[in-house]
């Protein structure tokens, strides 16, 4: 095994010992949580599971249900499908013991397939290495491992990132095809056919419009030879559309046939409280979780950041913007909503731009080009967005936000593409080590809670 081989299976090891560091801490903290993660059966509990916000297995419970006696519900059906075709549970408790089996190996191996695809994507080993510890010793890589569906989910979804890669050389059919079938067991996993739909077609209109402005700028070009430069990304969106469509539907046809209702699922969603409304509270508490507020704001700021940088590749004017230079405007990360605003008072204190020759060096060596076509990159970042508009409207507080987007690598992909191209080398990863630390302290509280069957996210 030459050098190159052992560091690509060496760090992953040491990503996968900094989540299991955490993971015995925690349980050191409260041997319940050691007890009830390796018991085959419920332990007894002195106080009633029917306590507010306190459940021994949480939605597990309900996916083991469903291995053991398939039914429509807001669940869906690959996960319980796997561990009912695998292990034949005859009862709640041994479903809910394989879930957490089959998840704690497919996040194992997910690990692994995450360092390699993120290397391949970034070529920077160090950043990598970062942003899939940052992935795995957050608070909400618990639910990799306890048998949510999370495990399955985020192997998948590694899967289409790798081949979605634009480094990655592979005969576009094939391409096609791969990314159909993992689309269609994407829908079949969880409830993100309207995410998916959004994603994809958001990516697609950004990637054509800003085609549409180089070429605007380039005074050539017309739109049919714009959509005839992107003939594959067209065929992209078409085809993750139709394979999240149909794989809904194959779930949606069972619905029918069971309870006479092809969008029985969605339906089942409003028995959580999920509703149209407008609760701009939201923006300063989560109501829930520290981290939920964290998945609200964080996915905006990266957005925010593409967006700025390919403006102002386009428009080559100087714009009102604010680059914080200290230190300790990574704290406020903690806090985002302090940070959003402290931002906009600076920017309009000094009403001019900061460190303008930054951006110039920038846009001369062409990264801000490498970032427009990006299809994954787009994806990925429009996916965790449209998360948080769903969360963020239909429900009074930011409950499982943290998780939507924390618990799955495409948050993890956008942000490493903004620091592959829009910073320097080695440069500006403070951010990524304090939130490496503040999560790792709130995994080892996470832990803590699962002993005691508290609300994780």
């Amino acid at each position: 095994m030459n050098k190159k081989k052992y560091v690509l299976f060496v760090l992953p090891l040491i990503i996968f010992s900094g989540f299991l560091f955490c993971t015995i801490l925690g349980m050191l903290l409260n041997p319940e949580s050691f007890y009830k993660f390796f018991s085959p059966t419920q332990l007894y509990r002195v106080i009633p599971p029917q306590l507010p916000h306190r459940s021994y297995y949480w939605d597990v419970e309900h996916y083991a249900a469903l291995a053991i006696n398939p039914r429509c519900n807001a669940f869906y059906p690959l996960w319980p499908f796997i561990i009912r075709s695998l292990f034949h549970p005859q009862s709640i408790e041994q479903a809910a013991h394989y879930f957490l089996v089959v998840a704690n190996f497919l996040s194992f191996i997910g690990i692994f397939a995450l360092f390699w695809v993120f290397n391949i994507a970034f070529k920077r080993v160090s950043l990598a290495f970062l942003l899939v510890l940052a992935y795995s010793v957050n608070p909400m890589a618990i639910f990799r491992v306890i048998g949510y569906t999370e495990s399955l989910f985020a192997l998948l979804s590694t899967l289409f990132i790798w081949v979605c890669l634009p480094r990655l050389k592979i005969n576009q059919n094939i391409k096609l095809c791969l990314i159909f079938m993992l689309t269609f067991l994407l829908a079949l996993t969880r409830p993100v056919l309207i995410q998916i739909c959004f994603s994809s077609l958001a990516t697609l209109g950004t990637i054509l419009y800003i085609k549409y402005l180089q070429e605007k700028q380039s005074l050539g070009g017309s739109i049919f030879t714009i959509i005839s430069q992107h003939l594959y990304e067209i065929k992209l969106t078409i085809n993750i559309w139709i394979s999240a469509l149909l794989g809904y539907s194959v779930y949606g046809s069972f619905c029918l046939i069971k309870r006479g209702d092809f969008l029985a699922p969605f339906q089942d969603q409003k028995l959580w409280g999920k509703s149209l409304g407008l609760h701009l509270e939201l923006l300063f508490t989560p109501k829930s979780l520290l981290f939920d507020l964290l998945a609200l704001y964080l996915p905006f700021i990266v957005l925010f950041l593409a967006i700025i940088c390919v403006y102002l590749e386009f428009s080559q004017k100087s714009i009102p913007l604010f680059i914080p230079q200290s230190r300790l405007w990574n704290i406020l990360l903690i806090y985002p909503p302090l940070l959003v605003i402290l931002y906009i008072f600076n920017l309009l204190k000094y009403h001019k731009v900061r460190h303008n020759e930054y951006f110039k060096k920038l846009m001369n060596n062409n990264y801000i080009s490498l970032l427009n076509e990006n299809y994954i990159f787009w994806f990925s970042i429009y996916f965790t967005v449209i998360h948080c508009v769903i969360v963020f409207f239909t429900q009074d507080r930011l409950f499982s936000l943290g998780r939507f987007i924390f618990a799955l690598p495409f948050f993890f992909i956008a942000v490493g593409y903004i620091y592959r191209y829009l910073l320097p080398k080695n440069k500006g990863y403070d951010t990524i080590y304090l939130f490496i630390v503040v999560s790792a302290i709130a995994l080892i509280e996470q832990w803590y809670n699962y002993g005691q069957d508290k609300w994780l996210g």
